[in-house]
């Protein structure tokens, strides 16, 4: 990892530490579904059809796909190393197809959040990021959220 990938790493992590302080599963669980439903469907349903904008629904969709198979260790499943590109759609996936991904990608995110609050798993529970280190369930789930609000801007 490089130095500047410390640094912005750090910053992230706090970023999300704060947003996570006083929050719980049921509080992250309504940040994803507004988000999703109030920020991001809506300005990727504005936006046209291009290589940047498929390139960047496709990035969050592999961030998504890849923290969720980093929280389930919480549930007991394996920590697999690496990043999140194998997370990701193949190249040249429509536009469409990427659309319709990314949605279920969102709603099995807060499926899984559902599961955790039901089973009453805790939330303070640690998995390791690549780049952050050591996050809580709460904190994947907000960094999940964070994710794609933060980076909407990409869409041209």
């Amino acid at each position: 990892m490089s130095f500047i990938q410390k640094v912005i790493g750090a910053g992230l992590r706090w970023h999300v530490r704060r947003k996570a302080r006083g929050m719980n599963l049921a509080r992250a669980m309504v940040d994803l579904r507004t988000s999703f439903d109030e920020v991001v469907m809506p300005r990727i349903e504005q936006v046209a059809d291009t290589p940047g904008n498929r390139e960047a629904v496709n990035h969050w969709l592999g961030i998504e796909r890849w923290s969720l198979s980093r929280v389930r260790v919480a549930l007991g499943e394996p920590f697999v190393e690496g990043g999140y590109q194998p997370f990701r759609q193949p190249e040249g996936t429509s536009w469409e197809d990427l659309k319709e991904e990314f949605g279920r990608a969102r709603q099995e995110t807060l499926e899984l959040a559902e599961v955790f609050e039901r089973r009453g798993v805790d939330e303070e529970f640690t998995v390791r990021h690549n780049d952050l280190g050591p996050l809580t369930v709460l904190e994947w789930f907000v960094y999940i959220d964070d994710h794609s609000r933060r980076e909407v801007i990409r869409l041209r």
